[in-house]
């Protein structure tokens, strides 16, 4: 039996005419309107022939996508479910069909690449003329996969943007990142991953071509807003149907009663005070048009979209206006994360938490009626503790005084400058710690522990500098940014092994601190202005210094489909003086100051007062007791030391003070198993 052979001649005839064919010259919109079908498999609200008419605020976006725009990058900051995923739907669509490149889809997890792949290939197979270009999938076939989709003149990848491989092995013209606010802030500690996809295209110049979606998240922390600054800024407006007033559709206009019966848009036209009903809505729409409330750069364009614009069908003016209502109980109640998505997925906007939070103004307007400066210690004052911030250029220091009820004031901040790395720069900050400050009732007291973060860039450094004042101490600390940790660990993490891989007893100490339990602690009590737990603050801070007291915002994010509460901050804030009291709690907690009574403060009152009646002796500066200590450092902590007194350019040297008795030492408990380990 003989088999036909194909006919190499006519193929390569076959295919070498289709490639002199033109393409169809069409803008995006154009080409979706004529062959765009959504499938019935993909669970699609409204499957079978795509019509722009539906949402017509979609067709100028999918225009400025088109080849043949001047743009160079697409951002929709648009709420949930509205038109961002099915824009870049009918935007590779028609990029397979009329203008063939490498097209890099990237997502914020692998799971939701996967999906979004699989919703992509459905599309292709629904539509004959992309069908037809895409290679077939088959087993033992790399051409088409979950995650990559060869077609005539290039390939689609889809997958993750939190890999640095993934964003660097090969070269784009087209790049879609979809949902970029949960994207990772730094891919594998090689920078914004933004910029590591927008280099996937830069061999292709001006043809190259950018979209970015995604509904916002938390201000000072959004890059889908960060690139709406930086585009031209545009809004979707539409005629009010009685005065034909152009306006935008904005929440607070938007009006309903207690059982949502009735719910109504009022017009923002001068003269004009009609209710708009939901119904007139499909005309609005039609008749509306982007306009641009910024220049920009030149070459990014923006779009904003909230729910309110949803066609009729969708999601309904009542429907928003009940999920407002419960948002508004549970912020009643204390729950802010039904009020944040609302902002977020609803109305596009930013969520700033911190209209929940004291300000820096009122913390600022606090610290300059205080009657005490920098290096000074109120009456209140009972002991001390200290912590120190490294970083690239320098080391900050906070020193924190503790009253009755932990009462707190800032007593000093100081920045010692220098390279971590070298040696004198730690020198500099050992005789800073040494320095003893004077009570008003004539004795000095030292600072009782030390906590130095050594999650930066000198982790050795720290470990060099805190192994050998343990008896003093001084203790290497490490955040773990997880709800529910205490603020300091129960016991510390022996970090210093020897060359069998045993723990040195006597080594360096690593405690972890809880630093969602420290914040919540302290932001909690900064409405507190007298009595236990308020924090007072010296008069002569710096300004800048109250705007990094409150640098940080308590936020709710969905990861993998899990409610994760965290602590955030803006990219261009700064939070080292947040992270110094976040540490000086933690040493707090280390001498068991959070759990003293009235009683335990009394003695401390009373020890200090007994301690003045002795101002004509001899001073004799007092060591903290060491939890455990070597034979050799307890010889030269019985030693006496010099007294010191902070140094001020301002302040006149203070008298010979005599040195405050000690607070009682932190319990611990020890195991002989794990000493016989």
């Amino acid at each position: 039996m003989q088999f036909p052979y194909a006919d190499g001649a006519a193929v390569h005839h076959a295919a070498y005419m289709r490639g002199l064919k033109p393409d169809p010259e069409l803008w995006v919109d154009e080409w979706a309107d004529g062959y765009m079908r959504i499938p019935r498999d993909t669970g699609a609200a409204e499957p079978g022939k795509y019509r722009t008419a539906r949402t017509p605020y979609a067709r100028e976006p999918m225009r400025c996508l088109s080849p043949a725009h001047p743009s160079k990058r697409v951002v929709t900051m648009v709420a949930s479910q509205l038109m961002k995923t099915q824009i870049a739907l009918n935007w590779i669509g028609a990029l397979i069909h009329m203008a063939p490149s490498n097209i890099l889809t990237l997502l914020p997890s692998l799971g939701l690449a996967k999906r979004v792949s699989s919703r992509i290939g459905k599309t292709l197979t629904a539509i004959p003329e992309l069908k037809s270009r895409v290679a077939a999938s088959r087993s033992r076939d790399a051409r088409n996969t979950m995650d990559t989709k060869e077609f005539e003149g290039g390939t689609l990848y889809a997958t993750t943007a939190g890999s640095a491989a993934n964003l660097a092995e090969l070269s784009a013209r087209y790049v879609y990142g979809d949902e970029i606010d949960r994207w990772d802030v730094d891919v594998d500690q090689e920078g914004d991953p933004i910029k590591l996809a927008e280099a996937r295209g830069s061999t292709f110049g001006r043809n190259a071509k950018f979209y970015f979606s995604s509904s916002p998240t938390i201000k000072g922390a959004s890059r889908i807003a960060d690139l709406f600054e930086m585009s031209d800024q545009r809004y979707y407006y539409v005629p009010c149907p009685n005065c034909g007033h152009m306006q935008r559709l904005e929440w607070e206009r938007l009006m309903y009663s207690t059982d949502f019966s009735t719910v109504h848009y009022q017009c923002s036209g001068p003269e004009c005070d009609v209710l708009i009903e939901e119904h007139q809505k499909g005309e609005m729409l039609a008749n509306g048009e982007w306009r641009s409330h910024s220049t920009g750069d030149g070459e990014t364009v923006g779009f904003h979209l909230n729910a309110l614009y949803a066609p009729l069908g969708w999601h309904s003016w009542a429907m928003l206006a009940r999920e407002f209502e419960e948002a508004k109980r549970a912020a009643d109640r204390g729950e802010l994360e039904p009020m944040q998505v609302f902002y977020n997925t609803r109305l596009a906007e930013v969520w700033d938490s911190a209209i929940e939070q004291t300000k820096a103004e009122v913390l600022q307007a606090r610290a300059l009626q205080e009657d005490y400066v920098l290096g000074t210690l109120p009456v209140g004052a009972l002991a001390l503790t200290a912590s120190v911030d490294v970083q690239a250029n320098r080391l900050e220091l906070m020193v924190m005084a503790w009253g009755a009820g932990m009462e707190r004031w800032v007593i000093d901040h100081q920045v010692i400058p220098g390279d971590p790395a070298d040696e004198r720069t730690w020198a500099l900050l050992d005789g800073r710690l040494k320095i003893r400050y004077p009570h008003p009732c004539g004795v000095s007291l030292a600072i009782l522990a030390t906590g130095i973060d050594s999650g930066g860039h000198h982790t050795h450094e720290v470990y060099q500098f805190t192994r050998v004042r343990r008896w003093r101490n001084v203790f290497a600390l490490k955040g773990a940014s997880k709800p529910g940790r205490p603020v300091i660990a129960q016991r510390p993490s022996q970090v210093d092994v020897t060359w069998k891989g045993q723990t040195e007893r006597n080594g360096a100490e690593l405690w972890i601190v809880g630093t969602d339990t420290a914040k919540d602690w302290i932001y909690n009590r900064y409405s507190f202005e007298q009595g236990p737990g308020a924090l007072h603050f010296a008069k002569d801070l710096p300004d800048e210094f109250f705007q990094q007291c409150v640098a940080e915002r308590k936020v709710a994010r969905y990861v993998k489909g899990y409610k994760r509460i965290e602590w955030v901050k803006s990219k261009a804030e700064r939070n080292e003086a947040l992270d110094l009291m976040v540490y000086n709690l933690a040493m707090a907690n280390f001498l068991g100051l959070h759990r003293y009574g009235e009683h335990d403060w009394d003695k401390l009152r009373q020890a200090l007062a007994q301690a003045s009646l002795f101002d004509q002796s001899e001073p004799q500066p007092a060591r903290p007791q060491a939890r455990e200590r070597d034979d050799d450092q307890a010889e030269e902590a019985t030693s006496p030391a010099p007294s010191l007194a902070p140094v001020r350019r301002s302040d006149p040297p203070p008298p010979a003070p005599r040195a405050a008795p000690q607070p009682p030492q932190r319990r611990s408990s020890t195991s002989g198993y794990l000493k016989r380990r």
